[in-house]
């Protein structure tokens, strides 16, 4: 037999356990009491509900509101001129024909209820492509208040079109847009308007683009009018600039080093034609290689870019630098010995002339007597000092006189040793002959290049390369930077 004091224990735990299932047959009770109200209405609602009306028929126009959550931006694409963003889309109504007074609560239904309510002919004017998530389910959410408001919730990814300006590309700024219009229902129908003003687009803060940087985001709320009609629109615009930094490193940095590269050539020996016309066709052919690459990864569009102009200048310095070496080889190797064969046809020719002319001047400057004119001036000119000794010999055979114009003259005296007039002018020719080749000789030899003159070449192009380059990115960057 159990004591007083366990008995009274009993009497508790029994009162206790009584306590509990009352209050768990009463919270049943109310749970199914209010899981059976939630169907009740729902199925209220649901009868007679026609969605191929729209609220307020033929009343004032629905208003909805949009917001959208940007959970990413996915990909910029030049070549296609696109762009695929990821999204949660909102939007919000209210449909009189689904308020309810019997629950004061929110009632978030399966996403199918949505194929059964009037939903507004919202579309992307400027998609491409886009989609509805399906994992696990699909991504849709419906959320009813008691005044009537619906909620309805997307989870989608998009690829809209985005039509870029290029022209100063990779330096360049973008504009692009989401439109969001109404297909059937004009604006006496159905107004859009941003739910939450600037605050109704969320998420950009949060977004990290390896390219891009999101510089502005404006929203813009307006009507368009076509043949059938006024309809809203609403419109998502984000300017976006683009990062440098990859292209710095991937094109300026590589094309900057190939151009200063290919002045090596001119530390070169000119006799080195192997290695300066190799340095030089190797840089020429790696700009073109940059250049295709490039050209790979871009639309083909008419006009010129930024980035072209720069990779084009390059390619001019580049292909300047070999057309040095050639200019350098052709005048020590080509205009020289071309001038000197020139030189000595005219001197070959001067000297078969040279003959005929100079015994045709002394017979004309021989008197009557025999007597050979010399002036001061031929004398100075024509007589060598290899012929003095031939002057000093012959004049033991002659006399000095002077006629009445003052001009000195030399007489020959009779012939000793049986030499005649003939052959002193022969002998005369001959040696004045020789003069004017030794002065030919020295003016051929002042007119053929030397080393100094290519060297001078090769040195100023090593100043004039980089200032000049130097000028053109200066040029370049203050332009298209500012």
């Amino acid at each position: 037999m159990l004591g007083p004091q366990e008995d009274k224990l009993c009497g508790i735990f029994s009162a206790l356990a009584a306590l509990s299932f009352v209050c768990f047959a009463q919270s049943s009770s109310t749970g199914n009491a209010g899981m059976s109200w939630a169907k009740t209405t729902v199925d209220k609602l649901l009868k007679g509900y026609d969605i191929r009306l729209r609220p307020d028929f033929g009343g004032p126009p629905v208003i909805v509101g949009m917001s959208i959550n940007i959970a990413s931006i996915d990909s910029i694409s030049e070549v296609n001129m696109d762009y695929t963003i990821t999204m949660y889309f909102q939007q919000s109504w209210r449909d009189k024909r689904l308020a309810y007074a019997e629950l004061d609560l929110n009632l978030t239904l399966d996403n199918r209820v949505a194929d059964q309510l009037w939903l507004p002919d919202t579309y992307f004017l400027n998609d491409k492509k886009s989609f509805l998530h399906g994992v696990t389910v699909k991504n849709r959410m419906i959320r009813l208040h008691p005044d009537g408001t619906v909620l309805y919730g997307l989870r989608i990814t998009t690829t809209a079109a985005c039509m870029m300006d290029l022209r100063r590309y990779p330096l360049d700024e973008q504009n692009c847009t989401l439109e969001i219009e109404s297909y059937g229902y004009t604006t006496d129908d159905i107004v859009f308007f941003w739910q939450g003003g600037d605050t109704a687009v969320t998420g950009v803060d949060k977004l990290e683009l390896p390219q891009f940087s999101i510089v502005e985001l404006r929203l813009v709320s307006r009507e368009v009018r076509f043949t059938t009609g006024s309809y809203p629109r609403l419109s998502l615009s984000f300017r976006i600039k683009r990062n440098i930094g990859y292209f710095i490193l991937q094109t300026y940095m590589p094309s900057i080093l190939i151009t200063i590269l290919s002045w090596v050539s001119f530390w070169i020996n000119y006799d080195a034609s192997a290695a300066r016309v190799a340095l030089g066709v190797t840089t020429v052919l790696t700009m073109t290689t940059i250049n295709t690459h490039l050209r790979e990864t871009l639309p083909k569009i008419p006009y010129v870019k930024a980035i072209d102009v720069y990779l084009m200048g390059c390619f001019v310095f580049v292909f300047l630098a070999l057309l040095e070496y050639a200019f350098v080889n052709y005048v020590f190797f080509g205009r020289g010995p071309q001038q000197q064969k020139k030189i000595n046809e005219r001197l070959n020719k001067a000297n078969n002339e040279r003959p005929r002319y100079e015994e045709k001047r002394l017979r004309e400057q021989v008197d009557a007597y025999g007597n050979i004119l010399l002036t001061t001036l031929e004398m100075n000119n024509e007589v060598m000092p290899s012929d003095v000794g031939s002057s000093v010999s012959d004049s033991r055979n002659s006399v000095m006189s002077f006629d009445s114009s003052g001009v000195q003259f030399r007489k020959p005296m009779a012939p000793r040793d049986g030499y005649s007039h003939h052959s002193l002018d022969r002998s005369a020719t001959r040696s004045r002959a020789n003069c004017r080749l030794r002065r030919r000789s020295s003016k051929l030899k002042l007119k053929i290049p030397n080393l100094a003159d290519v060297s001078t070449i090769d040195k100023w192009s090593r100043v004039i390369f980089p200032i000049t380059f130097g000028f053109f990115n200066l040029i370049y960057w203050l332009y298209y930077v500012n």
